[in-house]
């Protein structure tokens, strides 16, 4: 429950300006500006107890950096050297936080595979604006000095400040990981270790995707192109990307059966950063060169073009010299030819997708939602699959320019699985996830049912199912009315994901579904029911009722259907049925209040036999979902998410007693909602104690 009011706290604050990049969010609860006045004042260097110098911040599998991993514990025949956290006022006699600016050769691998991070890092220090946004460049070693640093991260809509102290790990009182190539400059491993806190250890920085810390770094949209399917211009893409400042990377072919770990020295399933690519020309002839860093700091391209090639004789003296192949430092270039063989993917991060705004000046205008694929409710797979029509679904609107509706309209769609890092070693936590878009009318019912997708097919969608944190894409759609339905590649896989949608012209997007809708059942009593009441005639005439004669009554009416195959209504659920229809406020029913009630059980028991296909105790998942809708509760995803977070148990298959609590718990908060909000405002003010009062009743 606490989750759920952090939830909605977080999105009122979000809505007050909460998680800009001006005022973005203390990760943790942590604020750097009130520790490092509490430090200075106490002349004591911080402490941070939130991210422990020891080895829960290292990880816990011994394929990873566990107690019992070779590189913390060594072998049996060779034991490591104990790891030890030093500050590096302890490593070096002058540490400083940036020596001479920032460049590309600034991080260097070290002993944890993040070749992906370190390669992001490179690419960062190709754009100063955004480097100095992520690495708040007041910060040193001299002035105020503290032990504490921050850095900013964009996480899934929303900037964040992570605050770490100053404590990295070392052995033989060297880095363990990411360094420098100047042994004095520690602004590389100090903001490893902050990306290492925001997604859960080091251990977490052991293998991933440089699409990944690029978004994080900029809030662009990172997209990958498979070399062997690209497009004809992929050249000029990687070249106008490079020229709008957008960060680029690339990953190396990985290494099949018998096959060395180095082609021409380009390591097998590594990741690389890309700064340049360049057309040269020499007498009649041209070629495509493309510059690329190893984060490693060393192992370059020993084939055409390399460092050390006559092909450089060919060039101009002076365009040979702008372009500076001679530097041994893991940066080298490489035919374009060349490089599409060798690597077998290129990772582009579109910063311009960070600059979304509204009025007369904006580029792109943003929709967002955070949404979850749970198992039992939303998580129905791909649309090849009978619970397709479960899966979260968002309606957007196009409009055309000028009001043309014969021209396309450019759409940017992305889906991030969010805070997988946490969970699993590498990038096996992460899940497959796609997307589809339907075109729809404005009679199509929604969520759009079953039904409709047996009937329509999909105008647009990113169907590979890659094991990605994003999947993003750019499409053209004529305008109308279109609904994006998230899924995952398996029914059933859970996970919570933020989608944003880009467009010219701001989309009228909405979650389909309501909150709670109006046409909930209201039983009438009526003289042909009157028969229906035979079965407990001699019990009526007792004209009040408690709440074991409630359970006994209603029971015994339910009786005459054994096909329901219901055990009865347990006494909780009989209390909350009393709640929602002792109208005089006795706690107890009257003659009509009962039948009342047995009017609106019987409503219950209707459906739940009409969704019940397989004639079971329980209902399955979809049968859940169909049973709500004809119950009237025809929720968004995010309701139905806390419906069966909340309500629903025994495996997400609730049975008969289950199914009527269910109706009747809702069906209770939207009548207390309509008595408090008698104006209809849109919502409602509670002191605490009218709160609580509400809250227990």
């Amino acid at each position: 429950m606490s989750g759920v009011a952090a939830k909605i706290a977080q999105d009122r604050a979000k809505a007050a300006g909460l998680g800009s990049f001006k005022n973005p969010i203390k990760f943790l609860g942590q604020d750097y500006e009130k520790l490092k006045a509490e430090c200075l004042a106490s002349k004591k260097p911080f402490v941070d107890e939130e991210f422990k110098a020891d080895q829960s911040s290292l990880g816990k599998e011994k394929a990873g950096l566990g107690p019992e991993s070779e590189i913390v514990k060594g072998t049996d025949k060779n034991p490591a050297v104990p790891i030890e956290w030093k500050r590096p006022t302890e490593i070096t006699g002058k540490p400083v936080f940036i020596v001479g600016g920032t460049e590309s050769d600034d991080a260097c691998q070290g002993g944890v595979g993040d070749c992906w991070f370190l390669s992001s890092i490179a690419c960062l220090t190709t754009n100063k604006d955004f480097l100095s946004n992520v690495v708040p460049l007041d910060q040193s070693f001299d002035k105020d000095y503290a032990g504490i640093f921050r850095f900013k991260f964009w996480q899934y809509g929303q900037w964040v400040e992570v605050v770490i102290d100053d404590r990295l790990p070392t052995r033989n009182n060297k880095l363990l990981f990411a360094k420098s190539k100047t042994s004095d400059e520690f602004w590389t491993p100090l903001l490893e270790k902050a990306y290492a806190k925001i997604i859960g250890s080091y251990e977490s920085l052991g293998g991933g995707y440089i699409m990944d810390p690029l978004e994080d770094f900029t809030g662009g949209v990172a997209e990958g192109i498979v070399t062997n399917n690209a497009p004809q211009d992929l050249f000029q893409m990687i070249q106008m990307a490079i020229i709008q400042k957008s960060l680029v990377g690339c990953l190396s072919r990985s290494k099949v059966p018998n096959e060395s770990e180095f082609s021409n020295s380009i390591g097998r399933g590594h990741v690389y950063s890309i700064s340049r690519a360049e057309e040269v020309t020499y007498g009649e002839n041209k070629e495509h060169l493309i510059r690329l860093r190893n984060p490693w700091g060393h192992g370059e391209w020993t084939g055409a073009w390399n460092d050390k090639s006559e092909d450089w004789n060919k060039l101009d003296p002076d365009r040979r010299k702008e372009l500076n192949p001679e530097r041994d430092d893991g940066e080298f270039w490489m035919p374009f030819s060349e490089f599409v063989k060798e690597y077998y993917q290129v990772e582009i991060c579109d910063i311009s997708m960070s600059e979304v705004c509204a009025g007369d000046n904006y580029r792109w205008c943003l929709t967002e939602f955070n949404g979850s694929w749970k198992k039992g409710s939303t998580s129905g797979g791909k649309n090849s699959e009978e619970t397709f029509w479960m899966n979260p679904q968002y309606r957007i609107t196009l409009e055309g320019p000028d009001g043309d509706t014969s021209k396309k309209c450019p759409i940017v769609v992305s889906l991030i699985q969010k805070d997988r890092k946490k969970l699993k070693y590498q990038y096996k936590a992460y899940i497959r996830p796609g997307f589809y878009i339907y075109k729809v009318n404005p009679l199509d019912k929604l969520p759009l049912e079953k039904e409709f997708f047996a009937n329509n097919t999909c105008a647009e969608s990113l169907t590979t199912f890659l094991r990605y944190r994003e999947t993003a894409k750019r499409f053209e759609l004529l305008p109308g009315n279109y609904v994006i339905v998230a899924a995952t590649n398996n029914p059933e896989e859970e996970a919570d994901f933020y989608l944003r949608v880009f467009t010219e012209k701001p989309a009228g997007a909405q979650e389909p579904g309501n909150s709670m809708p109006p046409d909930v059942f209201q039983p009438g009593i009526t003289p042909e029911k009157d028969s229906e009441f035979d079965i407990v005639k001699d019990e009526l005439q007792k004209g009040e009722f408690y709440e074991n004669d409630v359970k006994d009554m209603l029971n015994k009416m339910l009786s005459k259907y054994p096909e329901l195959q219901s055990k009865g209504l347990a006494i909780k659920t009989i209390r909350d049925l009393i709640k929602l229809m002792d109208e005089d406020n006795t706690k107890t029913l009257s003659i009509d209040e009962f039948k009342k009630t047995w009017l609106k059980v019987d409503n219950c028991r209707r459906i739940f036999q009409s969704v019940n296909t397989d004639k079971r105790e329980t209902l399955e998942p979809t049968e859940f979902r169909n049973a709500m809708i004809q119950a009237g509760f025809n929720f968004n995803i995010t309701i139905l998410n806390a419906v069966v977070d909340r309500l629903v148990h025994d495996n997400l298959t609730p049975d008969f007693n289950g199914f009527i609590s269910i109706a009747v718990h809702l069906e209770t908060v939207y009548n207390m909602y309509n008595l408090l909000n008698p104006d209809q405002g849109g919502s409602i003010t509670l002191s605490l104690d009218e709160w609580l009062l509400a809250k227990l009743a």
